[in-house]
């Protein structure tokens, strides 16, 4: 309570009123051109025609909106920004949160101002809970309600949304600007941070194509945006609370010494830079091959297509290699680190090489299997968040079995492949350059019937209605082999460290 009370003191005041300005004039002048639209169309607007309308239009928000708020927030927070209280609190972590919850204060307040200011144009209205006439007019002016209509049963179901989606972005921002600020101190950060964001809402609004969609920032404060772009109504909210809660963890250990951290991020950079592309990859495939009358579970064919004996294109072939290859990258730069750690010390402890290799090799197993639920979750949430149809086909259990089973054991092929070429070779970046070298037989023309068991898991094999389980025999007969060799390597008596 005494938080609110300061936060009132030091920021919340009368001047508030001249906010209100630009926004009932920009109301005013929708209200006023309403009717001529209605006559045009012969129909009738209601309330909440004239409340949505405005809290929905690109321009205001970009524009003012937007520049507003985070002008607000870097204010209260540079100038509420003292040591004493910090010290008080005793760590930025409890600095970040306290900050937050008094924004928090100040976006209700704003938001107060801003539906109060609409309200106000809207007096006089027809009143209703349904949608009017109106929304339902699919014309060239008139898409945020004909959108909104579409997507939402009610219209305060919608403006109940859109409120929501303006805090929760909101509060996402002003997270981003505390770590910021507690991060560098200098108000010149908070300054940067204003002008670029406020670039990325203006340009993006204009500029970035509608292939672009994940990085306008409107499509994340508008919900009639949002909603058109991502042609779904949850994943503007998924998309920002993920990113607030990425926030909310680097927050949690804002204290750490920087040095640590900039150390864990350089050493973990491959892998994050991997989870980005995979990332990009599903998003990127998922806009390529669906369309409105498809299920998730073609999608998902479709994100994994990979190369067939009768199918090949450029961008699955790269899709693949940069996912499943990549994967067994991360297992060569771990097979490396074991082998340079290995000594004579490494044998007289495990008592044999293949007790020193059954203690890491299951975790190398685990990591296959989460990456393969990984890609699975993620893809069918992005394709379900989309909007796409969930109905299941009658092979779902062949496309389930296919990815997980198939997947998981040519990964295997792969795993062992990379270890044995290591092993026999004491060079583990011999192994990896061999079996890129090995993709070849993923080309057209090169496949021989698929004798080289190379991208066997591509899912276009589902496609060509080929036998799931023929090639779970394959794969396992290539493991089986594999394992005979690794287990004559790891027994050699001449075997040298």
């Amino acid at each position: 309570m005494i938080s609110m009370i300061k936060v009132k003191d030091k920021l919340i005041s009368w001047k508030w009123l001249f906010a209100t300005l630009p926004i009932i004039l920009f109301s005013l002048s929708n209200r006023q051109s309403m009717p001529y639209f209605e006559q045009r169309h012969g129909v009738t607007a209601n309330f909440w025609d004239y409340v949505l309308m405005p809290l929905n239009d690109g321009y205001l928000i970009v524009y003012y909106i937007l520049p507003l708020i985070i002008f607000i927030s870097t204010i209260y927070i540079n100038r509420t920004f003292e040591y004493t209280k910090l010290i008080r609190l005793g760590s930025y972590r409890k600095w970040i949160f306290t900050k937050l919850k008094q924004l928090l204060v100040i976006d209700s307040f704003f938001m107060l101002v801003v539906i109060g200011s609409i309200f106000i144009t809207s007096i006089n209205t027809p009143l209703s809970f349904e949608w009017s006439d109106v929304a339902k007019v699919n014309q060239q002016g008139n898409e945020i309600l004909y959108y909104l209509q579409l997507y939402f049963a009610k219209p305060y179901i919608a403006f109940v949304l859109q409120i929501a989606l303006y805090i929760l972005t909101f509060i996402t921002l002003q997270l981003l600007i505390c770590i910021l600020y507690v991060i560098y101190k200098k108000q010149s950060v908070l300054h940067l941070v204003n002008a670029l964001l406020f670039l990325m809402g203006a340009v993006g609004f204009k500029v970035f194509p509608a292939s672009m969609t994940g990085i306008m920032a409107i499509n994340y404060l508008s919900l009639f945006h949002g909603t058109a772009s991502f042609n779904s109504a949850l994943m503007p909210f998924s998309i920002v609370m993920i990113i607030f809660a990425a926030l909310v963890i680097v927050a949690n250990n804002i204290d750490l010494r920087h040095d640590n951290i900039k150390g864990y991020a350089l050493k973990n950079l491959p892998i994050l830079l991997y989870m980005l592309l995979c990332l990009m990859g599903i998003l990127f495939n998922v806009g390529i091959y669906a369309d409105g009358s498809m299920s998730i579970w073609e999608v998902f064919i479709g994100t994994f297509i990979g190369t067939t004996n009768e199918m090949f294109s450029l961008i699955p072939f790269a899709f693949y290699i940069v996912v499943f290859l990549g994967a067994v990258y991360f297992v060569q730069l771990r097979l490396q680190k074991y082998l340079s750690e290995m000594s004579y010390y490494t044998v007289v402890r495990y008592r044999s090489m293949n007790k020193w290799f059954l203690s890491w090799f299951p975790g190398i197993l685990k990591m296959i299997t989460v990456l393969l639920l990984g890609l699975f979750v993620g893809t069918i949430s992005v394709a379900f968040l989309k909007g796409y149809s969930i109905s299941a086909p009658e092979n779902l259990f062949e496309i389930l079995y296919h990815f997980m089973i198939n997947g998981f054991l040519q990964l295997l092929v792969y795993v062992l492949l990379v270890i044995i070429i290591s092993f026999a070779t004491k060079d583990v970046f011999k192994s990896f350059v061999s079996l890129l070298a090995l993709t070849v037989f993923m080309l057209p023309g090169f496949r021989i019937n698929n004798l080289i068991p190379i991208g066997l898991n591509s899912m276009g094999y589902i496609l060509e209605n080929s036998s799931v389980f023929i090639t779970s025999v394959k794969l396992t007969i290539c493991v089986a082999v594999e394992t005979i060799v690794l287990l004559y390597l790891l027994n050699k008596k001449d075997y040298t460290l």
